[in-house]
């Protein structure tokens, strides 16, 4: 005999968190993060914000995601705003990664 509850993982109605952020998050928007003569292409959801960018940028520069500033059209990026906050970003924006000294 089974102490505690089961939970029925297979029910069909309940969403992984991918799914669920796939659901809500929106479109897709390819962005090109520049850092000096290196581009680096990644994909995100527009309704996800700058610090999941900033943290999946540190992740393929490998540092830490408060080491560097992403930059669009010179201005910082809040890490508070969505991606779909920041004024006239679109599909294959270039954005500059400026290392922090």
């Amino acid at each position: 005999m089974s102490k505690g509850f089961s939970l029925n993982f297979k029910n069909a109605n309940v969403m992984t968190f991918e799914q669920e952020n796939d659901l809500f998050a929106g479109q897709s928007i390819k962005l090109k993060f520049q850092l000096g003569e290196s581009f680096y292409d990644l994909e995100f959801k527009v309704g996800q914000d700058v610090e999941w960018a900033k943290k999946c940028v540190a992740e393929k520069i490998d540092c830490g995601r408060n080491d560097f500033d992403l930059i669009f059209q010179g201005k910082i990026m809040p890490e508070f705003f969505s991606l779909n906050d920041i004024q006239n970003l679109k599909d294959q924006s270039i954005i500059e990664i400026r290392m922090k000294k």
